[in-house]
């Protein structure tokens, strides 16, 4: 099958049409290709596929650097884009999401940045068969070993490649770039798992259990403790951008005495830089991360342990939000609402998420401001959106 193609999927896919008008969402394949397809997927109203034969590259289309993209890995999928068309790439999905899902017809996305295109991830989950570690391909459960990962941080890669992790069906690989401290959390269990000097290895049960795993990063000038089950970004550059971009936006818009409400807070990042010096709520359901938070900043901050839909709201002057890939639930808005800030930042990891909570949010009595995309994961579709709300 040979598709012209004129769209663009949230995942990076290209999109084209079939001859029956159905669309097809092709790996592989850039905007304005025309290319040679193999169909891995039929459904009613689309199809997927692979691009096997690029027949009208894009100007801007190059080799991929890593040859575990040709193997069919799942980690990277923009590595065909140089950096200008990855760029233009992700402003175009999320400014196509907050036109076709938000409903903004008036809205401009702006680019906020980006890190280092190359080993930048201190943190990779792997998928492990026969002890060696690997990626899962892309929408499958195959796994795909790797001898090297471009993106990874070089301690990160040297631990994935040079480790057996014994029965363990997954790792997650964990660095600091400050101390050289890496942790190894397997599936099951440490029993069989060699690795490098100075890896602790554990396992989520002996961590459930009691077992301490941590590591440090800096960030912003700061000292972060970040425990084995706490959230924290994919590099330690990505908080750096993601921080002094939202606070660059409350600089600007917001007074220094205002009141700051930290929801999904995590190990406190926000809390402990935007919010110094103010009166900060930070509310994290997940109890390792608020740990680390408490750990991180003491009593400088009110911590609240709890699920943001079931905090009991108190007034605050404005509002930063940081929910997981899902977005924000249905009932935050209105929680935001209740507490009568004026100024409201949202940060999503995901353009249709983004776009819908931005409507609801509008919904609520609240004016959509600037829209901006950072590129804390290139050469995947990954990015997050800073989005802004006045009251």
């Amino acid at each position: 099958m040979r598709i012209t193609i004129d769209g663009l999927a949230k995942e990076g896919d290209g999109v084209g049409r079939c001859a029956d008008g159905r669309a097809i969402f092709v790996r592989g394949a850039l905007p304005g290709e025309k290319v040679s397809i193999a169909v891995t997927d039929e459904k009613p109203k689309y199809l997927r596929g692979n691009a096997v034969a690029v027949l009208e590259p894009h100007d801007q289309r190059i080799d991929p650097f890593c040859n575990h993209v040709q193997n069919g890995c799942g980690g990277c999928n923009l590595q065909h884009a140089d950096g200008e068309l990855q760029k233009r790439m992700k402003l175009r999905i999320v400014q196509e999401a907050f036109e076709r899902i938000g409903k903004f017809t008036d809205h401009t996305v702006s680019y906020g940045g980006s890190i280092e295109p190359v080993r930048y991830r201190t943190t990779i989950r792997c998928s492990v068969h026969d002890g060696k570690a690997g990626m899962r391909g892309f929408r499958s459960h195959d796994h795909i070993p790797l001898n090297s990962c471009g993106i990874a941080h070089e301690r990160v890669e040297e631990i994935m490649t040079k480790s057996h992790f014994g029965n363990n069906k997954q790792v997650v690989i964990r660095t600091s770039t400050l101390t050289g401290k890496s942790l190894a959390v397997v599936s099951t269990s440490p029993k069989g798992v060699k690795t490098l000097e100075d890896v602790q290895v554990t396992s989520y049960e002996k961590l459930q259990k009691g077992e301490s795993a941590n590591i440090i990063e800096r960030v912003c000038d700061k000292d972060w403790r970040v425990s084995a089950q706490s959230f924290f970004q994919a590099s330690p550059q990505g908080s750096q951008l993601l921080v002094r971009t939202v606070n660059e936006i409350i600089h600007e818009n917001v007074t220094r005495t205002a009141s700051m409400l930290d929801l999904y807070s995590g190990v406190g990042i926000f809390a402990g830089t935007i919010g110094s010096g103010r009166k900060v709520t930070a509310v994290e359901q997940n109890a390792s991360a608020v740990k680390d938070s408490i750990h991180n900043l003491g009593d400088s901050v009110n911590h609240v342990c709890t699920r943001v839909e079931k905090w009991e709201t108190s007034p605050h002057d404005f509002v930063i939000a940081n929910p997981s890939r899902s977005g924000m639930s249905k009932q935050v808005p209105s929680i935001v609402d209740q507490t009568g800030a004026e100024f409201v930042v949202l940060i999503s990891c995901d353009a249709a998420a983004a776009a819908r909570d931005a409507r609801r949010m509008v919904n609520k009595g609240f004016q959509l401001g600037e829209i901006q995309v950072l590129d804390l994961f290139p050469q995947t579709s990954h990015f997050e959106v800073v989005s802004t709300f006045e009251r």
